[in-house]
């Protein structure tokens, strides 16, 4: 195939993986908001945080499903 093909592949694996990365370091962040006590938080606040950070991993589990498809397809071009 064309490299520019094999390329742009390589740099979506990356990009996805950094997706993955962020997305990661954000949900612990929101976890932690839901875990830790302070005053002021009520209930929904701890709904709120938790929802966010349940629905940051399923988004880095999608973004490390796609880097992982995305190699399978380059081991398969080369």
């Amino acid at each position: 195939m064309d490299s520019k093909v094999i390329q742009d592949i390589k740099v979506k694996i990356q990009d996805y993986q950094h997706y993955g990365i962020i997305l990661l370091s954000l949900s612990s962040f929101l976890y932690l908001g839901t875990v830790i006590p302070f005053a002021g938080k009520d209930t929904a606040d701890a709904i709120v945080c938790g929802a966010t950070s349940m629905a940051g991993l399923g988004f880095t589990a999608l973004m490390y499903y796609q880097a992982k498809r995305l190699k399978k397809r380059l081991q398969e071009i080369q």
